[in-house]
């Protein structure tokens, strides 16, 4: 092929636009079909031998199976069979189901049971479930390190073997000097979960300063050698206001880091600014310090702050599981923690060198419960490139929306998969029937033709006309992947491909998931 040929082939598949005198078509949208899904190598996926790493969809060409009538009046479904299809795409993947849709039996615990020895995890698990039914498989089963950091006990007696600790101090502690101060900083920012109704970011920002501040202390100070940890750190803001014994005026604590010159001095700083205020002021920043470290007040969270430790960068270095669970009624006390446990992990795998595996999966089941972190709004784009794949799950956008008001686009525009099904909000609805495009469909009319109509030109009143509509609507989204759907339908929109619709599988129902997962009673 010439030079001008290959310049002219850029523009061939094009429906519009090719030349000043084209006329164009109009391009129709339309789903791949699953037979074509089925058929293709980079779709197909084996759940009991996956080399490759695929995130497992779902399947294409199942029998759905109908069971007794339940209680509430349900009819369960189940797909049996089929053709098992996932993806190897080193983007981020967003999830989208509504509530009681069933995600953790179709996707988070398939995907936990599929994914290879070779692919670390991170679980954000809500309920324990995830850690209960599949912590011992991908420890005895693949051959994978286990960590379960659960304070409230709440995955059961079944993980009790693998629990360990997280202590972000430690992060800090092995910190070269030159960034010591940025990742006593960094922890903080985790720690501060910030009002977005507030309109003074005044009192978070100077709570962050003096939080990060105490962490730095605490990382260098030889008084504290032995319980560096954020236990520590929690009982010197408790304890910051406690006068000297030499009643010079000062307090213990403010004469302490006066002294030190740890961090490039940075300790020293912090007690300048915090200790300088006076009034309200002074007061007004210790209370809101406190109230961001409050949750570490809760003996069940100490446990888990202190002791042996995960080390984060072992998910892009080696090979781990780590779930970190919460039950459902203490989400807000655990908000610091989790978000904690994402923002230091991250920050690992970017001083991190090793990677070995594949990419780790961040499986961040109720994402908006983290609330706005700032490293991650500002660095989604370059954490795929640092091995790190997020798993971004939630009930609708609404949810992300009120986390991101600004960028939430740019976690979608980032992502390699949406999968969606079960969705039910207005708002959800019409972005994905946007996201379809538009088909082309052909439209009837009737008229009544005339006397003169019907003897000289054989006029029926019937007319046929072509015009654009969009591929499905809001409501038929909702109707056709519902639930309940009578077919198990999901939605799968990839950029670049045309959208796929999928079947979803319960792992608790499916030949592909047997024998590798406990029962939760």
């Amino acid at each position: 092929m010439s030079d001008g040929e290959g310049m002219s082939s850029l523009l061939d598949d094009l429906p519009r636009g090719r030349h000043a005198d084209d006329i164009g078509s109009i391009e129709s949208a339309f789903f791949e079909h699953p037979d074509n899904l089925a058929a293709a190598p980079s779709l197909r996926m084996d759940p009991e031998n996956n080399r490759q790493a695929k995130m497992f969809l779902g399947v294409v060409g199942a029998e759905i199976r109908i069971g007794d009538q339940l209680a509430n009046g349900r009819f369960p479904r189940w797909a049996s069979g089929g053709v098992p299809i996932g993806v190897a795409d080193d983007r981020h993947h967003f999830l989208l189901a509504g509530s009681r849709a069933g995600k953790g039996r179709s996707v988070l615990t398939p995907n936990l049971i599929s994914l290879p020895k070779s692919t670390s995890v991170l679980v954000l698990d809500p309920k324990g479930d995830l850690a209960a039914m599949t912590a011992r498989w991908r420890h005895q089963g693949l051959g994978q390190d286990v960590a379960v950091t659960d304070p409230f006990d709440c995955s059961g007696a079944s993980t009790r073997s693998y629990r360990s600790a997280f202590n972000a101090v430690d992060f800090v502690v092995g910190s070269h000097p030159d960034v010591l101060t940025a990742n006593a900083m960094l922890v903080a920012d985790a720690l501060v979960v910030e009002n977005e109704q507030s309109k003074d970011p005044h009192w978070d920002e100077s709570g962050r300063d003096w939080i990060g501040g105490l962490i730095a202390h605490v990382a260098t100070h030889a008084n504290y050698e032995g319980r560096r940890d954020l236990v520590t750190v929690w009982q010197l803001s408790s304890e910051a206001m406690q006068p000297l014994a030499d009643d010079s005026g000062r307090y213990a604590l403010e004469a302490e880091m006066l002294q030190s010159d740890a961090a490039g001095g940075f300790v020293r700083a912090a007690a300048q600014s915090f200790y300088g205020r006076s009034g309200s002021e002074f007061f007004g920043v210790a209370s809101n310090a406190r109230r961001h470290l409050s949750f570490i007040g809760v003996s069940a969270i100490q446990n888990v702050l202190r002791g042996p430790s995960v080390d984060p960068k072992k998910l892009k270095s080696g090979s781990l599981a780590w779930y970190v669970t919460s039950p459902a009624m203490r989400a807000p006390l655990m908000r610091g923690f989790q978000r904690l446990v994402v923002q230091m992990t991250l920050a690992a795998f970017e001083e991190e060198n090793i990677s070995t595996g594949h990419q780790t999966v961040f499986m961040l089941d109720e994402f908006q419960s983290l609330g706005r972190l700032r490293a991650l709004e500002t660095a989604i784009a370059q954490f795929a490139g640092l091995g790190a794949k997020l798993m971004i799950v939630l009930q609708d956008l609404p949810q992300i929306k009120a986390a991101y008001p600004k960028s939430w686009q740019t976690f979608l525009g980032n992502a390699g998969v949406l999968q969606a099904f079960g969705g039910n909000d207005d708002e959800t609805l019409s972005y994905l029937s946007k996201r379809l495009g538009e088909a082309l469909v052909k439209t009837k009319s009737l008229s009544q033709p005339g006397v003169s109509q019907l003897m000289r030109e054989s006029a029926t009143g019937s007319s046929f006309q072509l015009s654009s509509k969009p591929l499905l609507t809001p409501s038929e989204i909702e109707l056709y992947f519902a639930r309940d759907d009578s077919k198990l339908r999901q939605l799968i929109l990839r950029p670049g491909f045309r959208p796929m619709i999928l079947q979803r599988v319960f792992y608790d129902q499916s030949e592909y998931f047997c024998n590798r997962f406990d029962e939760r009673f």
